[in-house]
C-alpha cells in the first residue's frame, strides 16, 4: 500500500498538471495583404483553452472578436468570411510531451516543434508550430510563436469569402496565404 501511495506522490504533480489560458494575457493576430503591397495587422480578442496533464493542448478562438481596427471592416469579414453564425470558433489541438516544459525552472526556455491540428470553417488541417515555451513563473509558462504560422485560406473553404470581401471593397486582390503569430500564457492550476 506504501508503494502505491508514494508512487502516486510522486507521478501525481506531472500527471494532474493542467494549465489554463490567461486570455488576458495571450494574443493571436494575423496579416492580411490586399493588393499585393497593403498589409494590414488583425487580432482576436477572445482565446480560451487549455493543457491537460497528459499533454493534450487545446486552443479556441472565437472568431467574432475579430478586431481589424475598421468597424465595418471587422462585420465584413466576420459575416462574408468566416460565417460566424455557422462557425463561431476556431480549434487547434496538439500532443504536447509536457514534462519538458514542467522540468523547467522559473527564468528557462525551451525550443520545440509543435504538431498540431487546426479546425477552421469546417476542415481540419494539419500544420505545424515553432515555438518557444518560457517558464517565467514557478505556475506560469509563456508560448510564443519563433516563426509564423503560415494558414493557405483556400485549404480551409475560405476563398469564397475572400472574393466576397475582394469585391465588396473593390480590391484588385487579397492574398490568400495568411500569416499568423501568437503569444500564449498559461497558469497552471
Amino acid at each position: 500500500m506504501n508503494k502505491i501511495l508514494l508512487l502516486f506522490v510522486l507521478v501525481s504533480p506531472v500527471c494532474l498538471a493542467e494549465w489554463q489560458l490567461n486570455s488576458d494575457e495571450s494574443h493571436l493576430s494575423f496579416i492580411s495583404i490586399k493588393n499585393g503591397l497593403v498589409a494590414e495587422v488583425h487580432l482576436f480578442k477572445s482565446l480560451s483553452g487549455d493543457v491537460s496533464g497528459e499533454g493534450q493542448a487545446t486552443i479556441n478562438v472565437e472568431l467574432a472578436s475579430l478586431e481589424t481596427n475598421i468597424p465595418i471592416r471587422n462585420d465584413r469579414m466576420k459575416s462574408m468570411l468566416f460565417e460566424v453564425q455557422r462557425y463561431a470558433t476556431a480549434t487547434a489541438k496538439a500532443m504536447l510531451d509536457i514534462s519538458q516544459y514542467t522540468d523547467l525552472t522559473p527564468g528557462q526556455s525551451a525550443e520545440s516543434r509543435v504538431d498540431l491540428s487546426l479546425d477552421l470553417h469546417g476542415v481540419s488541417q494539419q500544420m505545424f508550430a515553432v515555438v518557444k515555451v518560457t517558464r517565467t513563473d514557478q505556475e506560469i509558462w509563456q508560448v510564443t510563436s519563433i516563426e509564423p504560422l503560415v494558414l493557405n485560406a483556400v485549404s480551409h473553404n475560405l476563398a469564397e469569402g475572400i472574393e466576397a470581401l475582394r469585391s465588396v471593397a473593390g480590391l484588385k486582390e487579397i492574398t490568400p496565404v495568411v500569416p499568423i503569430t501568437f503569444s500564449l500564457q498559461f497558469n497552471s492550476n
